[in-house]
């Protein structure tokens, strides 16, 4: 198996760092996000308007400062990952490998294609807003259906397997963690968020801004339970111990 330069998969130190390092990158997107979305909604006309129904209301330093906080922030999310390939590597390669694919396809379409693109749109439709309505909703069209719900739909396509192959690696018992680990994934840690959003309100400010935060709060959800429940030394090297056992069982039945 391809490591790609990772002498030992499971150092626990190396898994460890990189938590650490998803949790604060979870943490800049976080307010990446809060800035995006922290602003009283507009009635949209359109699914594409209506997704950028606060950036009539957002500050341009908002939109700027939220999708840069989003690049970085959801990059180090991206390296991070690296820790949970590492936990299955040894015990599931095969599922390693594809979850190590979405890692790459994560790292290049979530940073600048899904993030700060949506802070691109938000600036430009604001701007076209008040320039011409009639205008600023063809545009709002073109420009969501165009370049946002392709890139979209095409993370969802490298997403979305990560996090069946992760749930499945610890259901398994295919990392050292115990199977309850399975439940520290991102989609259930953005139930709050969602749940928070709708009872504040959508449309209002601090509704809207934790709504556009959920994805964020389920990443911080998902590295912050791994870091807190990290099992310790003894435990990893009992993991290996067994791997080790089963390999030297099918060898011998070949």
């Amino acid at each position: 198996m391809n490591t790609m330069g990772i002498e030992h998969n499971l150092d626990r130190a190396r898994i460890k760092k990189l938590l650490v390092i998803g949790m604060l990158g979870a943490i800049l997107t976080g307010i990446g996000d809060f800035l995006l979305g922290y602003a009283e909604n507009t009635a949209g006309v359109s699914v594409a308007t209506s997704v950028m129904a606060s950036a009539p209301n957002l500050a341009d330093w908002q939109m700027i400062a939220g999708g840069l906080l989003g690049v970085f922030g959801i990059f180090l999310e991206g390296i991070a990952c690296f820790a949970v390939y590492r936990l299955m590597a040894d015990a599931a390669p095969k599922s390693a490998r594809l979850y190590r694919a979405g890692i790459f396809g994560y790292i290049w379409l979530a940073p600048v294609g899904c993030h700060m693109n949506m802070g691109v749109l938000n600036l430009a439709y604001k701007y076209l807003l008040q320039a011409d309505e009639a205008l600023a909703q063809k545009a709002a069209g073109l420009l969501f259906f165009g370049f946002g719900e392709p890139l979209y739909v095409l993370l969802a396509v490298f997403w979305l397997p990560m996090m069946i192959i992760q749930f499945q690696a610890f259901s398994k018992g295919q990392t050292p963690y115990p199977r309850k680990a399975r439940w520290f994934c991102v989609l259930i840690g953005t139930i709050p968020a969602l749940a928070l959003s709708v009872l504040l309100g959508p449309s209002t400010a601090l509704g809207a801004g934790i709504g556009t935060m959920f994805l964020s709060l389920g990443n911080a959800f998902m590295f912050g339970g791994l870091l807190a429940t990290l099992p310790d030394e003894a435990r990893f090297a009992a993991f290996e111990k067994a791997l080790r056992q089963a390999t030297e069982r099918k060898g011998m039945k070949r």
